[in-house]
């Protein structure tokens, strides 16, 4: 008997992950969200259309037996719990709290009318419909909730497909809609509770509230800060496969029981475990892409397709049943669409702003269809009733993307709203702002002292959690002097408490303003292990190293120090070495740094980090080109000089976007190295940051003509390798 009823529970997420995919395919080639061709292969596998053609074959597939309905429940509640911890992990705290006039305003109102009518309507329902006649509240205030409440991944999903995702509006509808999901599970959690009792008591409801409080409240605070240590540990000590994933899992089922424990819904939990996850300084692409993948490919379309097994559409065909569908339909799309409407007005936006935001904010989709069916495994939704709320998510959904379009394209574009797209545009194609992690190894040299200074402003600067390799102190006389994580912090703390330079802080709008991140949350210190400590630590996931040892170089050729050697042998980003450290004093003020551009990906990493570094420390950049004359002249005026001074151009944007002014020379030598020399000598640069790749034999070396020029230099050289 256990074989036979694993074998149907098999055979039954077979046909719920297949046709759910299957259909969902097709869902998005005629433009609508995956999740409904997933809740269509439910509904055709459930009692509407399979149940109603072939009954007795699907009383086998499907049987109304206790053990598989728990089974292929408790795949879907785990289901529902993922989905959360993905919309968490989507949802974007700076941005609500940038936006945060018109995206309270617009949320409370958009959510208090739909709800206010939605439990009206609730009380003019027929009794068959209640489950209980005895907890109409209770029905009342789910029917509210789920006529309330836009789905943040529909909405997204809509605005990345009409393109108006990064659209100043586009965010403040995404941003509402965070707000919209996060209240929703605060409700629920609140209704769970009411549910639980059995009666409305204003003790109860004052518990359930106050618990709840509390565990937010420390979870934004406490549980913040102990998610990314778990997270970063779990990455840096575990050398078990996919441990981070093991880890994410592991905090949002403990904070899901947790929100059990306190008379709250699971959901809650779920949620605030994906915000807290999606907050995690290394939670990189490739880690969010694995967990993103293993959910919608498995429970996403097991979750929605069970969802729609619970529709039975032949419900409609009563007139009076459809009529009433028809009325939550109209409820839930007018008093969302007023509700925000009104909120836009009184948060400051336009009337045809208001008009896209009321829009963009009526539809339901995923949220509800989650919100149903949590209602209806806690008996206070009829299968009738479960199955006009995913119609109206339905309706409502596919109702918004050609009428956003429509609103859309009759709000013109800002002035400051285009200068912020074509930043981010600029931004797409550079590597410094998706730095996530750095590493620094430095000693006691003037070479150490000076890669602090510069690895300290670009970490404060980028606010990238930085690990710093100190080897511990030997005798009384070293802890007398300040540590390498001391003269780091130092620094990085300069950096963060002078802020943007000052061009940038006369012309910053609220989105520009980057919020104050504490050093000790972004600086971490380890001890290297005598064998292997330096290439285990470069193995966990840095995105650059800062490097500054007293001999980096050996004198006699172009290779490494024995630590630097095993470093860059096992590191495969950039490499910022620091030499000539001892030629000038070191300093973190406003430092005047030279960069040769050349075009290539190695001189493009060196500008990025240059302009950072000089922005960090309220500096000037010099930016140089070489002309190659072995080309002829007539080349030299056209194609080649053209696209030779669209880098200076384009290195020249930049620093505007990042308040730092740029000078930029020109020469023209076949030896460039003897120009970058010529530079360095006349301006007495502070640092002159250059760029090069490695050569490959049995180790990674410098080349020569690199080598040469750097002993060439008197100032102190960043040099950025790879």
């Amino acid at each position: 008997m256990a074989d036979h009823t694993t074998a149907i529970f098999a055979a039954e997420l077979i046909l719920l992950l297949f046709f759910g995919r299957l259909i969902g395919e097709l869902m998005t080639r005629i433009g609508q969200p995956a999740i409904f061709g997933q809740l269509l292969a439910g509904v055709i596998l459930g009692p509407s259309v399979f149940g109603l053609l072939l009954p007795d074959l699907r009383a086998i597939v499907f049987p109304d037996t206790p053990a598989l309905k728990s089974m292929i429940d408790a795949v879907s509640q785990i289901g529902i719990l993922l989905l959360l911890l993905l919309t968490g992990m989507e949802t974007n705290l700076a941005l609500v709290n940038r936006k945060r006039r018109a995206v309270i305003s617009t949320s409370l109102l958009g959510i208090a009318i739909p709800f206010a009518c939605g439990v009206a309507l609730a009380y003019l329902l027929p009794v068959e419909l209640i489950p209980s006649p005895a907890s109409r509240l209770v029905t009342a205030l789910f029917l509210g909730t789920a006529l309330s409440i836009s789905s943040v991944k529909i909405v997204a999903m809509v605005l990345m497909e009409v393109g108006a995702i990064r659209r100043d509006l586009g965010q403040l509808i995404l941003a509402t809609a965070i707000l919209d999901d996060t209240l929703a599970w605060v409700i629920i959690a609140v209704i769970s509770g009411i549910a639980a009792h059995g009666a409305v008591s204003l003790a109860d409801v004052g518990s359930s509230l106050a618990l709840t409080a509390i565990f937010i409240a420390a979870s934004l605070t406490v549980g913040r800060r102990l998610v990314a240590r778990i997270i970063l540990w779990c990455n840096d000590n575990l050398t078990i496969e996919m441990p981070v994933i093991s880890a994410i899992l592991v905090i949002t089922l403990s904070m899901a029981l947790m929100t059990e424990l306190i008379g709250v819904h699971t959901a809650l939990g779920a949620f605030i475990a994906g915000m807290l996850i999606g907050q995690s300084p290394i939670l990189t692409e490739h880690i969010e892409g694995e967990l993103r993948g293993f959910i919608i490919a498995f429970f996403s379309p097991v979750f929605f397709a069970v969802a729609g097994l619970g529709m039975d559409l032949r419900t409609l065909f009563d007139p009076t049943l459809a009529l009433f569908t028809l009325a939550i339909i109209v409820v839930a799309s007018v008093g969302k669409f007023l509700g925000a409407l009104v909120g836009g007005k009184l948060g400051g936006l336009t009337g045809l702003e208001s008009l896209a935001l009321a829009t963009g904010l009526n539809a339901r989709g995923s949220t509800e269809v989650i919100i149903a069916s949590i209602g209806l495994s806690m008996g206070a939704l009829s299968n009738q009733l479960y199955t006009m709320i995913v119609a109206m998510a339905v309706v409502t959904t596919m109702i918004m993307p050609p009428t956003l379009r429509w609103a859309m394209a009759r709000v013109p574009l800002r002035e400051d709203e285009s200068k912020r797209l074509d930043k981010e545009d600029a931004e797409q194609n550079q590597i410094v702002p998706k730095m996530e992690r750095a590493l620094v190894l430095a000693d006691d040299s003037p070479n150490g002292k000076w890669t602090t200074a510069v690895a300290g402003l670009f970490a404060g600067r980028q606010r990238v959690l930085t690990t710093v390799l100190q080897p511990a102190k030997k005798d009384a006389a070293d802890e007398e002097k300040p540590s390498v994580k001391d003269r780091l912090a130092e620094a990085m703390r300069t950096a963060l408490d002078r802020g943007p330079p000052p061009s940038v802080k006369a012309a910053a709008s609220d989105d520009a303003v980057a919020v104050r991140v504490p050093v000790e949350e972004l600086l971490q210190v380890r001890e290297p292990a005598p064998e292997g400590g330096i290439e285990k630590e470069a193995a966990k996931g840095y995105s650059i190293a800062f490097v500054g040892l007293d001999q980096p170089i050996t004198p006699d050729a172009p290779r490494f120090e024995e630590r630097l050697q095993r470093l860059v042998a096992s590191f495969d980003g950039p490499v910022a070495i620091l030499v000539n450290g001892g030629r000038t004093p070191v300093s973190t003020g406003p430092l005047d740094i030279l960069v040769p551009t050349g075009g290539s990906p190695d001189a493009r990493l060196a500008t990025e980090i240059a302009l950072a570094v000089s922005a960090a420390s309220h500096g000037k950049l010099t930016a140089l080109h070489v002309f190659d004359p072995s080309e002829d002249t007539l080349l030299l005026r056209g194609r080649a000089r053209r696209l030779g001074m669209s880098v200076l151009v384009d290195v020249h944007r930049l620093g505007k976007r990042g308040g730092v002014p740029v000078r930029g020379l020109t020469a023209t030598n076949t030896h460039p190295e003897r120009e970058i020399r010529r530079a360095a000598l006349r301006g007495r640069y502070d640092l002159v940051v250059l760029g090069t790749s490695l050569r490959h034999g049995d180790a990674k070396f410098l080349s020569s003509r690199s080598l040469g020029l750097i002993k060439s230099i008197r100032s102190p050289v960043l040099l950025v390798a790879r």
